[in-house]
């Protein structure tokens, strides 16, 4: 019980301290860049969803959430908004199904498996006050889909792609890419962990050549409070 408060207490903080200091950053960048349409890849309990909808309460968005007691709470938070569309999907390079690593703090779930050796897991680990062979409570099959598809089947002009799938970015972003489907999506925003904690490790060289060579140039970095990731915004060029 004692273990389940202290995690309860941390995601608290760090909600906070998201909310106060890094979403300002955020809403500082996007607020005149008149966005009406976002999909938001990693709904978690809808913080970003939240930071759209007070830039611009008429946005319409399309969030993708695979963890299933957190997709039920997103469409009560949001059952009465006909703007947001909410889908239990997660997004991948393919279409079908993965492994899904629900973690004890849910802000960290993710597709990728943790490398246990990791001496970033060790150290949050004990934050948590866990054992790092703990921090998985559960893992469990999810459909998957691919950022392609959904453009192709929804046909829309994106104003913003913001994908935030601890570790999983990479996967997202060929999915998006390995089509010749004309992608309309005029800033990406996304994750990147610089940090060893999971198995497989994409560098941002690599994250950034992909980008590149489909248009996009790094336009705003903004670090978090705490750990040792940033989140990055690209826009179209």
């Amino acid at each position: 019980m004692l273990k389940l408060f202290r995690i309860w207490l941390i995601d608290k903080i760090l909600y906070l301290l998201e909310k106060l200091l890094f979403d300002r950053k955020l809403i500082k960048f996007y607020k005149n860049k008149n966005l009406n349409s976002v999909i938001d890849v990693g709904a978690n309990i809808g913080q970003s969803i939240d930071l759209f909808l007070k830039i611009n309460p008429q946005c319409k968005i399309l969030a993708f959430e695979p963890n299933p007691s957190l997709f039920q709470k997103l469409i009560i938070k949001y059952k009465n908004n006909s703007n947001i569309k909410l889908f239990q999907l997660g997004i991948s390079n393919t279409e079908g199904s993965k492994t899904f690593y629900e973690n004890v703090l849910h802000t960290t779930s993710s597709f990728e498996e943790l490398d246990l050796n990791s001496k970033y897991l060790k150290s949050k680990s004990k934050i948590l006050g866990v054992n790092p062979e703990e921090i998985v409570k559960s893992q469990y099959p999810v459909k998957v889909t691919t950022l392609a598809k959904v453009n192709e089947e929804t046909q829309l002009q994106i104003d913003v792609l913001k994908i935030d799938t601890e570790g999983h970015e990479f996967a997202c972003l060929e999915g998006l890419f390995n089509t010749e489907y004309q992608q309309n999506i005029k800033y990406i925003q996304f994750e990147y962990h610089n940090d060893d904690m999971y198995k497989q490790k994409i560098s941002l060289m690599k994250m950034t050549e992909i980008l590149n060579a489909n248009n996009y140039q790094l336009e705003l970095t903004i670090k978090h409070q705490f750990g040792s990731f940033v989140d990055l915004i690209f826009k179209k060029t």
